[in-house]
């Protein structure tokens, strides 16, 4: 049994705790800019880092993935990639916006009247009354630099938050509209349909709730008193709490823009999360590209595209390389009689062609034998015959496909050629499958050193 003593002991001592709880949480709360330099200094180089890794992870499942894969992936990459990069350099100026302030408040420990203008050397009297009208007093400083760096770490969850949750309905919508697509052969046209979709509910309630309140309800006081013009605002309002989460944005951004300068503020808004969606963007087109540099005129990538590439020879390849299902080989330079050729499998590819193609295949036999059939190899004017390509599975490049040998017996000593179609019994005339596709059928043309061991014997010498 708890005696009363006992009892008021408890509440006393239950007391003293929640005080005390209620002191170091005040103290937590004065001292936020601690929490925001330890939370930039840990997060900008997780944010450099991870679109790299998510680059290089995406990369490993690319040619496993399905269209609804894809497009989830792409658009998460795509978002992350500039969310990260935005948040990390709004985190470097926080940082040095915090380190400008923690020096000016030791400036003013040590020197607490601030600027002697008795002693400055250098500046004439002229000059010495200007600089007196135009710099601010230490405090003043200290305190605007303050104001700006707990502003901007606001913005930065402002931002963040806007971003991932216009980047989720984002995601639902267009890999819902691909899967619906893909059904008729209408791929790029669903992801039209949806985006144009997208761009209507998230850019159609909030600016006709401007429209209809704070123009026409503040301008025509009588419209407030009209039940029908206050429940379509209201159906407004709760359109545009689903598609931005207002709970959550809204207590940072009233604030931030009651604060200071609303158009600035908005301005800045718009242009950050704008910069997400950019910096993502180029960012996924640098990774999967050789450059985005305009200056190739004279051989730009289409031009490049009938030569050598480093993608066709498995001793050459790169990590972007990863994106792309082309055949390979082993090198560029080659001695012996036959050169080994990988022709990959790509689901994203290859399996609208191959259903198309090869209704009735049911069983493995069937199947492979199909896939061979949506090839076609030859060197010089000797064609090679795909019955003898085997089934492979690359655990080192994460790709199954097909794997046989190009003779070289008979070439003479130089560069050659060869030729790989994919899809070779297409013609122009044929209906494309899916508006996903460019063309029905796709030439790689791989070059080759030949450079044989043995010595050939001599034309025209006795």
């Amino acid at each position: 049994m708890i005696s009363d003593d006992d009892k008021t002991s408890v509440t006393a001592d239950d007391l003293q705790v929640s005080s005390s709880q209620s002191s170091a949480l005040q103290r937590l709360r004065d001292r936020t800019d601690e929490l925001e330099l330890i939370i930039s200094s840990l997060t900008i180089f997780a944010l450099f880092t991870l679109p790299g890794w998510l680059f290089d992870s995406f990369s490993n499942i690319y040619t496993h993935l399905s269209d609804g894969l894809v497009v989830a992936g792409t658009i998460s990459i795509t978002l992350i990639a500039g969310v990260s990069y935005v948040l990390a350099t709004c985190f470097v100026m926080h940082l040095m916006a915090r380190a400008y302030w923690v020096g000016l408040i030791g400036l003013r420990t040590a020197f607490p009247e601030g600027i002697n203008w008795g002693k400055t050397p250098g500046i004439g009297p002229v000059t010495k009354k200007r600089y007196k009208e135009v710099l601010l007093d230490l405090d003043t400083v200290i305190q605007r630099t303050d104001r700006l760096a707990s502003s901007l770490f606001a913005v930065i969850s402002l931002i963040t938050l806007s971003a991932l949750w216009i980047g989720i309905i984002m995601l639902i919508t267009l890999v819902i509209a691909v899967q619906i697509g893909a059904r008729f052969g209408l791929t790029n046209a669903a992801i039209g349909i949806a985006t144009a979709f997208l761009l209507a509910v998230l850019a159609g309630p909030p600016l006709l709730l401007w429209l209809m309140d704070a123009q026409l309800a503040a301008r025509f006081p009588s419209l407030q008193k009209s039940r029908v013009f206050v429940g379509f605002v209201r159906l407004l309002g709760r359109l545009a709490g689903f598609v931005y989460p207002q709970r959550l944005i809204l207590p940072v951004q009233l604030t931030l823009q009651s604060n200071i300068r609303p158009v600035v503020f908005y301005l800045a808004l718009v242009f950050g999360v704008t910069s997400i969606v950019v910096v993502g963007n180029v960012q996924f087109l640098a990774w999967g590209s050789f450059s985005l540099s305009g200056e190739f005129t004279y051989l730009d990538t289409t031009t490049s595209s009938t030569g050598f590439r480093s993608t066709y020879y498995e001793d050459m390849i790169s990590p972007k390389d990863r994106l792309r299902a082309w055949p390979r080989i082993d090198s560029f330079s080659q001695k012996g009689s036959f050169v080994t050729l990988f022709l990959p499998y790509q689901p994203l590819r290859d399996n609208m062609m191959l259903d198309a193609q090869c209704p009735d295949a049911e069983d493995s036999e069937d199947r492979v034998n199909c896939l061979r059939n949506l090839w076609s190899v030859s060197i010089g004017d000797k064609l090679v015959s795909m019955s003898t390509f085997k089934t492979a599975e690359r655990m080192d490049i994460q790709m199954r496909g097909l794997i046989g040998i190009v003779p070289l017996t008979g070439l003479s000593p130089g560069i050659h050629d060869i030729s790989v179609v994919w899809n070779p019994s297409a013609s122009t005339e044929d209906e494309l499958v899916d508006d996903r596709y460019t063309e029905n059928s796709s030439t790689y043309a791989i070059p080759i050193a030949f450079a044989p061991d043995y010595e050939l014997p001599l034309q025209g010498i006795k």
